[in-house]
């Protein structure tokens, strides 16, 4: 088990973890007009098996609770004559409740430069609600849920490093720990791919990458409606960074 604080992305390379943090601003969950901590645990129980020298399966049965978790929506008519187009509103829904299911992964080395991953998970967790729309107290569903997971990693000796990952969910399911927690680079949906390339350091006693992010490359958005009006968390879209990351 765990709290999950802030969340973020790591990428785990065979030369060691290049980390993508979230943006610290995140929504901020109010009760009776209180702003509180989001807190979010895992417990969780599993088995790993290793098939041969090169592929692993892996079976981890998990329990979510949450409670105080902000979650930042977005309502807006579904067009323009359906209502006045300027009453889009902006607000941060409380999540709270639990989530459980079962997560399966299975993992190979292909090569000695690419290695890959396929998981599946379902269970019964939180999805967005059309209710929630004209009643904020019914933002959230309970309902069962299930997402697909594809990883493929490449290592190249000049210090040349690609992870790809895409993950499909057929429901507008809203987690508060992602099912793939700690097994996958990255948790946004659709396509998303890190590349980073090592750096000469010109005998400095430091370590640096040149490091760009993609994530939710096909713009999947987190969504639902009415008929009327459309529901979506928000900001949830294609992004695109690059950087430098330099180690001492």
């Amino acid at each position: 088990g765990g709290n999950e604080t802030d969340q973020q992305s790591s990428a785990s390379f065979e030369e060691g973890d290049v980390i993508f943090k979230r943006l610290s601003a995140q929504p901020v969950a109010f009760v009776g007009g209180r702003a509180v901590m989001g807190r979010s645990r895992r417990l969780e129980f599993g088995v790993e098996r290793v098939l041969d020298n090169r592929s692993s399966v892996e079976a981890t049965a998990f329990l979510d609770m949450t409670s105080g978790r902000g979650v930042g929506l977005f309502a807006s008519p579904l067009s323009a004559f359906s209502g006045d187009t300027s009453t889009a509103l902006s607000s941060v829904a409380n999540q709270q409740g639990s989530a459980r299911g079962l997560r399966m992964v299975y993992s190979r080395r292909l090569n000695h430069v690419w290695s890959a991953s396929a998981g599946y998970s379902f269970g019964r967790g939180q999805k967005l609600s059309p209710h929630g729309i004209t009643n904020p107290a019914e933002v959230f569903d309970n309902g069962f849920f299930q997402t697909v997971a594809v990883q493929l990693a490449g290592d190249w000796s000049r210090g040349t490093h690609v992870q790809t990952v895409f993950r499909f969910s057929p429901e507008a399911t809203v987690f508060a720990i992602d099912p793939f927690a700690g097994r996958l680079a990255v948790y946004d949906p659709s396509l998303s791919i890190q590349v980073t390339q090592d750096l000469p350091t010109f005998g400095l006693p430091v370590r640096a990458q040149a490091v760009i992010d993609a994530r939710n490359l096909l713009d999947i958005q987190t969504r639902t409606n009415n008929a009327a009006r459309l529901l979506q968390i928000g900001p949830n879209g294609r992004t695109l960074r690059g950087g430098i990351l330099v180690r001492f």
